[in-house]
């Protein structure tokens, strides 16, 4: 049984598009539903007692998002008693937020952040008749200035070393900012200008229609969603960003008709207007968050995209929401994913299951047998220790060719001094392909050891299947049996084809195959390309 279900029930994030639902419309079954489900809610779960009063930051988005809701549904006449029922109720989660708050002298994250940030949009929500309220909004603006300066590196990536997180921290910095604002109290410069380059990550890891790659944990929490939508999909947030920052970076030059309503709600009419004053911007080709650890690499028409992760496990060396992911790659042709990172199958209900996302065996790295690269904790779930070096030595870009470059030193229980995994990456554009160079560096002490133990691997995205063509050539087909991509691999290595598993969402798993390619002999050199398709033979051009 996994407790988080139960609890992303109880955040009860479906209420404020019932409320919008009678708005649109003007049909009284919305509304009614939405006060009756509340009256109902409220009747079982007395405050402080049972399953959806354990996590304060449940409570806190739970909090958000009834506060909303009664909001947007305006004037609509209910029953006098139920209106100071739902008044005392919101008061009680302020103050049960305000007494049990996620904080830590030793490190606060994404918990944290969603206490301040409900209690933000609970307190301007309430501000006008409940006195108390002013108090939560001046406390919940000036903590979450401080913690967008801890949890957010100066290049916008959020310190949890995962892209899942990141869309969840952006959001729980970006809506209480719009909802202070809307009752004068806008952030300081400094902190809009954080969510800018927050925004700007959002934007780089996209795909033009929103999805990305899941890097890191993902539980695929939201904070608050105004419209039934992909949980893969970052447009809603990039937009939003845009229309509350006035940053044209954000706008892109090709943009669905209309906009979200996040936008439309959320930031009113002041938000229309700049979203609408913005020029559109070209997204750049490359991009570099050396602070967090990603390093991207897309062609011209963004259609095809390459991610290199080398970077700090995440909160400070905690590495709570990391995967054993470093020098891995992610790879997207056609705004399709190929090579993927695993996701997250669950957390506490299954510690094993939980730890199994994490390897390093499932991520797009060189593995050495039974070995990870940074240890787990015995006793900590949300802990990776962070035992590796890493070193990103650049990123080089011209025209139609962009190289990355990086290595790591150590490995598990293995010192720097004994093992190094150095990669090249180069994305040719033209020719629409990425290819992977390796070389492994092993001290003669160690070298028995590890001998025969080295295994590349290379996660593929659910529906893809495999084809052997001959000698280090492999074509990878999808679901219809069309060719997407061919893989050439060093004459003579094997591979095996190995069933394992991705998480496109939190809970949610899916078959896939995982490349697992070997050395014959002592061999410590690889090349790998991986090309999209169709690519037309010479003998084809000429005919």
């Amino acid at each position: 049984f996994d407790v988080k279900y139960v609890w992303e029930l109880s955040r009860l994030q479906h209420f404020p598009r019932l409320a919008l639902a009678y708005r649109l419309t003007g049909e009284k079954k919305y509304a009614r539903a939405l006060i009756e489900q509340t009256e109902d809610w409220i009747r079982n779960n007395p405050v402080g007692f049972g399953a959806n009063w354990v996590c304060t930051m449940d409570v806190s988005i739970r909090a958000a998002n009834l506060a909303y809701a009664f909001a947007i549904l305006g004037e609509f006449h209910f029953e006098s008693d139920f209106a100071v029922e739902l008044v005392g109720n919101l008061i009680a989660h302020g103050r049960f937020i305000g007494n049990h708050l996620e904080w830590s002298d030793e490190i606060t994250g994404n918990h944290y952040l969603a206490n301040i940030a409900g209690l933000a949009i609970l307190g301007c929500l309430l501000a006008q008749s409940v006195p108390e309220a002013s108090d939560w909004v001046e406390f919940a603006q000036q903590e979450l200035t401080e913690e967008i300066k801890k949890q957010v590196y100066p290049d916008g990536w959020d310190f949890e070393a995962s892209t899942g997180y990141h869309r969840l921290a952006l959001e729980c910095f970006l809506i209480p900012a719009i909802f202070l604002d809307r009752i004068g109290k806008r952030m300081a410069k400094e902190y809009i200008a954080k969510l800018i380059h927050m925004g700007a990550f959002a934007r780089d890891i996209a795909m033009p229609d929103g999805s990305f790659p899941l890097i890191g944990d993902n539980d695929s929490g939201l904070f608050m969603s105004l419209q039934p939508s992909p949980l893969n999909d970052l447009n809603y947030l990039i937009e939003l960003t845009a229309a509350y920052t006035g940053d044209s970076s954000l706008k892109p030059v090709i943009h669905l008709e209309g906009l979200v309503p996040e936008t439309l709600w959320l930031t009113v009419e002041a938000g229309w207007v700049r979203w609408c004053e913005l020029r559109p911007s070209e997204r750049p080709r490359t991009s570099e968050y050396q602070d967090g650890g990603l390093h991207i690499v897309k062609s011209a028409d963004l259609r095809d995209m390459c991610t290199f992760r080398l970077g700090p496990v995440g909160q400070k060396g905690a590495g709570g929401h990391a995967h054993n992911d470093q020098l891995s790659i992610t790879i997207w042709f056609n705004s399709k994913p190929v090579v993927v990172d695993p996701g997250t199958g669950c957390y506490t209900a299954n510690f094993e299951k939980r730890n199994s996302y994490r390897l390093s065996a499932i991520h797009s790295v060189i593995s050495v047998d039974g070995e990870e690269q940074n240890r787990f904790s015995d006793d900590q779930l949300f802990r990776i220790r962070e035992d590796v070096n890493f070193i990103f030595q650049g990123l080089d870009s011209y025209s139609d060719h962009s190289q990355l470059v990086g290595s790591i030193k150590g490995y598990g229980r293995w010192a720097k001094d004994d093992i190094g995994f150095n990669r090249i990456i180069r994305h040719d554009a033209k020719r629409r392909q990425i290819e992977i160079l390796d070389e492994v560096e092993i001290a003669e002490k160690i070298r028995d050891e590890i001998r025969g133990k080295l295994t590349w691997n290379f996660p593929l995205a659910p529906g893809l299947t495999v084809e052997s063509r001959g000698t280090g050539y492999l074509k990878l087909l999808d679901r219809d049996g069309e060719i997407i991509a061919e893989v050439l691999f060093n004459p003579g290595w094997t591979v095996n084809l190995d069933e394992t598993r991705f998480a496109p969402s939190y809970g949610v798993e899916e078959k896939n195959i995982t490349l697992r390619f070997k050395p014959i002999g002592e061999i410590f050199e690889s090349h790998f390309i991986f090309r999209a398709a169709p690519v037309m033979s010479q003998a084809s051009i000429q005919e």
